[in-house]
């Protein structure tokens, strides 16, 4: 293996100009260019404390140089032989941290089918309520873009992306007309959300615990908005339970409910 050299850098040198000599504006009847000559004399700068004559002048030509290439000892240079390489990209990504990753993709692509049939079941004719078929698609689609950027960033990171089997939950849709359903949606959605939530903070230690700050700074964007997912999930909740008992949801009363939710269609 070869050690790669950086090797001391010389003054610098200073252009400077004839004494009397004038720099020319290019107007005819202006002073001629003097000729800069270079100098290695060692830079000065002046730090100008107010006063014309004032300031501080600092020589660099005592600064010794021939250490510049400390800060890089033990960087090794090793030609890339492999044929085939896992990833070229990955600094430090560890497979604690890769599985942690993929657990999480698991997880939302599982709250993204969830969502998607419920909202298969209130799109139905015999239900037909579409604020709650618009809000789940919504969730749907929501769910699988954070799926979507997880893989996105497991690439990125030169980490191999494993996908699993869905774990959809039991979900129990009994009446046909949707009028026991409806608190029953919304709580299982506060479920779900709390669920992601509780993921998340897996894949935050798992950061944590490989000191990757890379990492934990994205997951840390993703448990923020997960913090207002889940409040709004519970608000839904409270509001539907104060229309009534589930069976008391039916269609008059679920129109009046989304008339005034901003989910409503």
């Amino acid at each position: 293996m070869t050690m790669a050299a950086f090797a001391s850098v010389a003054p610098v040198g200073v252009s400077t100009f004839a004494p009397g000599a004038s720099l020319s504006t290019g107007r005819p009847g202006a002073g001629a260019v003097a000729a800069p000559s270079t100098s290695r004399s060692a830079a000065r700068m002046t730090f100008s404390s107010g006063s014309p004559s004032g300031g501080e002048t600092i020589d660099f030509s005592d600064v010794d140089v021939t250490d510049a290439g400390a800060q890089f000892s033990g960087m090794v240079f090793t030609p890339d032989t492999a044929d085939a390489p896992l990833s070229r990209a990955n600094v430090g990504f560890s497979q604690a941290c890769q599985d942690a990753v993929n657990n999480q993709i698991q997880v939302e692509y599982t709250a993204s089918y969830a969502y998607h049939a419920m909202f298969a079941y209130f799109n139905r004719d015999t239900v037909a309520l579409p604020g709650f078929a618009k809000y789940f698609e919504e969730q749907s689609l929501e769910e699988r873009t954070h799926a979507d950027e997880f893989m996105r960033y497991m690439n990125k990171r030169g980490g191999q992306v494993v996908l699993k089997p869905l774990a959809v939950p039991s979900m129990s849709f009994n009446n046909t007309d949707g009028t026991s359903d409806a608190v029953y949606a919304m709580d299982l959605h506060l479920q779900l959300e709390k669920f992601v939530w509780a993921k998340l903070e897996e894949v935050a230690a798992a950061a944590n615990a490989d000191n990757d700050l890379s990492l934990a700074d994205l997951i840390d964007d993703y448990v923020q908005e997960q913090v207002q997912a889940v409040k709004k999930a519970a608000d839904m909740v409270a509001q539907l339970k104060r229309v009534g008992t589930p069976h008391a949801v039916g269609a008059s009363v679920s129109w009046t409910f989304f008339a005034v939710l901003p989910f409503a269609s």
